[in-house]
């Protein structure tokens, strides 16, 4: 999983070139290890979860569609922990929802004191524990919807019955994940983590020996050892891998991808000469003897060392680190190796954020009451996604959180216009095979976007979010145009409202410095 980085200038268009766009969209276009089956598993989840829907009529049923899509991970282990979290965020959001009713259902100024209470201490517990920042995340989008119902009908019956229709939408969509996974076969993260090893010896070893023959094209797209490194170092985390074993495959698949970056050095228009001709054909087939052992199990590792005998000096210097790396293999574990010496560890460095946690919580908290107080004063319950907003794209990093931002209107906007089109066709359709047909093909779109690169797959997160609210806001098809405007109105608002308290007004941050590390995207 790739991680996103890079400041403002250069998450638009108007800080790269044509050329650079392009390369990047090809690479989220270009088939990844089970992207195809994880679209069809989220299409199956959705389908099966409406049908459970539209067949016992829950009023939150779009609630448990689109939960899907942030259910249903790469693997079975993420899925296993998203639902997890999901499951305590839904407990801490029913109590402050329970507390809130109980001391001030009919003292408006105090309910209103009591929400603004309620998305600070959220807020600040986003800033201060970010790997946990979707335990409170959720509770702040969970009380924007109740908020407004406190208003219009303050009765305690229609809480509990609306807090009982959210915990069976989400238990319906945990069930029908798992059960998706168990008869679909989702990849565990093990084997999610060779497949990519094996994509990325097998791509660097076509490259090396395209460059061999001089036909190895500017337009090829380089292998992405990010993904791989970031897999294995989620299994170390969850138990899968050791400290030892993840190191050991990172410093190979860092080095395999310094040599695949070697090969797209220089005038590739220029045939190689006789000896580097010779030298990358050592490579080649070094990596091919490399993917043998590490996935085939295939004989005897020889052990003799090639380094030497490369002329070019900087192909030299990366053989020579992916041969001591190797050198560290003794024996395998479930396919994945044990070094025989102690690499430490790199200290974890802290991501960088533009405020304090006191701060941020102070301006995300005044962003979130203002999209209420407007939505309130207006009577527009419908723009509840204001709200929402605001939560899902509070970042402590400005640059992550505009380039989230981005990705969310781009996502709901894509994800708005299918739903346009689907409303001019569900009408003509006479039975219920018509209408899963359509949530099938808007889902599966969005699913194929969702599953790709996990830098841009949040506007694959946004499209099958905005479909399924507006096919399936109630417990029927949707066939009214005021459910689009009504979310792309409500998205547009929070947008302003973040963008106005964290960089109109008094901006903190400094544009054009790099982050010391980029902050992850959240995946909801």
């Amino acid at each position: 999983m790739g991680s996103p980085s890079g400041t403002m200038g250069r998450m638009g268009l108007g800080g790269m070139g044509i050329s650079k766009f392009l390369r990047q969209l090809l690479e989220e276009l270009k088939p990844l290890p089970d992207r195809f089956g994880g679209t069809m598993r989220m299409v199956l989840a959705c389908l099966l979860v409406w049908i459970v829907v539209l067949t016992f009529r829950n009023p939150m049923g779009d609630l448990g569609v689109f939960m899907v899509f942030i259910f249903l991970q790469r693997n079975k282990l993420m899925t296993r922990f998203v639902a997890v979290l999901v499951i305590v965020a839904l407990i801490v959001a029913s109590l402050w929802i329970f507390g809130i009713a109980y001391l001030s259902w009919n003292l408006s100024w105090l309910r209103i004191l009591l929400w603004g209470g309620m998305f600070w201490i959220n807020y600040y517990l986003m800033s201060s524990l970010p790997k946990l920042s979707v335990v409170f995340m959720l509770p702040i989008s969970f009380a924007s919807i109740f908020c407004f119902s406190f208003d219009q009908d303050p009765n305690p019956n229609t809480l509990i019955s609306q807090l009982g229709w959210v915990w069976c939408a989400i238990g319906l969509t945990i069930l029908g994940s798992f059960l998706v996974e168990y008869f679909f076969g989702a990849p565990s993260a093990l084997d999610l983590l060779r497949a990519e090893v094996r994509r990325t010896l097998d791509h660097t070893e076509t490259h090396c020996l395209e460059r061999t023959e001089g036909r190895l094209s500017p337009l090829t797209l380089g292998v992405n050892v990010g993904v791989a490194q970031d897999q294995a170092k989620m299994l170390q985390k969850f138990g899968g891998l050791t400290p030892l074993q993840r190191e050991n495959c990172t410093r190979i698949i860092s080095a395999v991808g310094a040599i695949d970056r070697l090969a797209f050095e220089g005038d590739l228009s220029v045939p190689p000469s006789a000896s580097e001709r010779a030298d990358w054909l050592l490579v080649a087939s070094h990596l091919d003897r490399l993917r043998k052992r590490l996935l085939l199990g295939g004989g005897e590792w020889d052990c003799s060392r090639g380094a030497g005998s490369i002329k070019t000096p900087k192909l030299a210097e990366a053989m020579q680190e992916l041969e001591d790396a190797e050198a560290c293999i003794d024996i395998s574990v479930e396919g994945m190796h044990v070094p025989t010496k102690k690499i430490s560890e790199e200290p974890a460095v802290a991501a960088k954020k533009d405020f304090t946690d006191a701060e941020f919580a102070t301006r995300a908290t005044a962003a979130t009451m203002a999209c209420y107080m407007f939505a309130s004063m207006t009577d527009w319950s419908g723009i509840h996604t204001c709200m929402i907003t605001c939560a899902v794209s509070a970042m402590n990093n400005v640059d992550s959180q505009v380039f989230k931002q981005r990705l969310r209107i781009i996502g709901a906007s894509i994800g708005g216009l299918m739903g346009f089109l689907a409303m001019f066709v569900i009408p003509h359709m006479d039975n219920l095979m018509g209408v899963l047909l359509i949530m099938a093909l808007g889902t599966g779109i969005s699913a194929w976007v969702c599953m790709g690169r996990v830098k841009y797959s949040y506007i694959g997160v946004q499209m099958g979010l905005a479909f399924v609210m507006l096919v399936a806001q109630d417990p029927h098809a949707t066939t009214e145009f005021t459910v689009i405007r009504d979310r792309l109105v409500g998205i547009l608002v929070g947008l302003f409202a973040m963008r106005y308290a964290f960089i109109w007004w008094t901006p903190k941050y400094i544009r054009g410095v790099d982050s010391i590390s980029a902050p992850r995207l959240s995946p909801i």
